[in-house]
């Protein structure tokens, strides 16, 4: 899956879109999910290779994901070493209930602070809905919604 804004594309392996997908079939559309997403910046772009899914201290509702296990952290670490310091924390993933997912307000807030604290990078947000995904790109505490290309 490809997403452009700005001159800015976000390829999404299709291990990544399979993983967020699996979250939002009828068995776990109830409880949002989410993770974080480990790839690598190639000048303008993002490709994300990976993606963590819930662990047991994550908490998961029907309105809401926090992210609290430190194995995502730990996953990251590892990719990181093993990559050479090539595969990097690029952003984040969580699902909606609903067909075609945009961002609350907890989640622009979410994400604002995200940026705050990654400030010489760009960071992608995932949203996987139903039928389809929202994707946005922050840089600068400011957020671009992109679009699927293919």
């Amino acid at each position: 899956m490809i997403f452009l804004a700005g001159g800015h594309l976000v390829i999404l392996a299709e291990q990544v879109v399979a993983e967020i997908r699996r979250f939002t079939g009828p068995d776990e559309a109830n409880l949002e999910a989410g993770g974080i997403l480990l790839g690598c910046y190639r000048g303008p772009h993002v490709e994300i290779l990976e993606c963590t899914t819930p662990m047991p201290l994550d908490r998961r509702t029907r309105n809401g994901f926090v992210r609290r296990d430190p194995g995502h952290q730990r996953r990251a670490l590892e990719v990181w070493k093993v990559s050479d310091r090539t595969v990097n924390f690029v952003g984040e993933w969580h699902t909606h209930p609903e067909e075609r997912p945009s961002p609350s307000r907890v989640d622009r807030d979410t994400w604002a602070d995200q940026m705050g604290r990654h400030r010489d990078d760009a960071l992608v947000f995932v949203i996987g809905g139903r039928a389809s995904f929202y994707c946005g790109w922050g840089e600068n505490r400011r957020l671009v919604a992109m679009a699927a290309v293919a």
